[in-house]
């Protein structure tokens, strides 16, 4: 059985409050020193942590505002890029009507030439051929000068008149 004797409980007691300040001086501050310097690191890793989370928002924002402003840059390069396209078209397409209406007046005018010197031609074919006539019905040949300067003024007024 078990038997409680007083001096045992009182050695007990002692030896526990002994043990308790032993305890309390040399173990319980280191301990609580331990703790206390574990409790500030870790708070410190946080403002730290909290610290670098700021820093990456502000230079996530910055990238981004960035990355805004390169779009915005982008899209203005693309329409200048679209409108000196336009101009540059509308350039070829004046060039090219103006080539086309040159080579127009260009043939009109050579068409126009071409048809004075046919006529001309014209002309003097019948000259040849009045003066061809007029040799056979005369039975003479007209090989002066004046007499064919008289045939192509004839010829002349004819060929207004038409």
């Amino acid at each position: 059985m078990l038997e409680f004797h007083l001096s045992t409980i009182v050695f007990t007691i002692i030896n526990l409050l002994v043990l308790f300040f032993f305890f309390r001086k040399f173990l319980f501050g280191r301990v609580n020193a331990v703790l206390e310097e574990r409790a500030r690191l870790v708070q410190q890793e946080l403002d730290e942590a909290k610290a670098s989370n700021d820093q990456a928002k502000r230079l996530q924002q910055s990238c981004q505002e960035k990355l805004d402003h390169a779009h915005e840059e982008a899209g203005r390069i693309l329409a200048q890029a679209q409108a000196q396209g336009k101009k540059e078209y509308e350039a070829l397409l004046a060039a090219a009507q103006e080539d086309a209406h040159k080579v127009q007046r260009d043939a009109q005018n050579k068409l126009a030439a071409e048809r004075e010197t046919m006529l001309r031609d014209a002309r003097q074919e019948m000259a040849q051929l009045a003066l061809l006539a007029a040799s056979q019905v005369a039975r003479q040949r007209l090989d002066s000068e004046s007499d064919r300067a008289v045939v192509q003024d004839f010829l002349k007024e004819a060929g207004e008149g038409v």
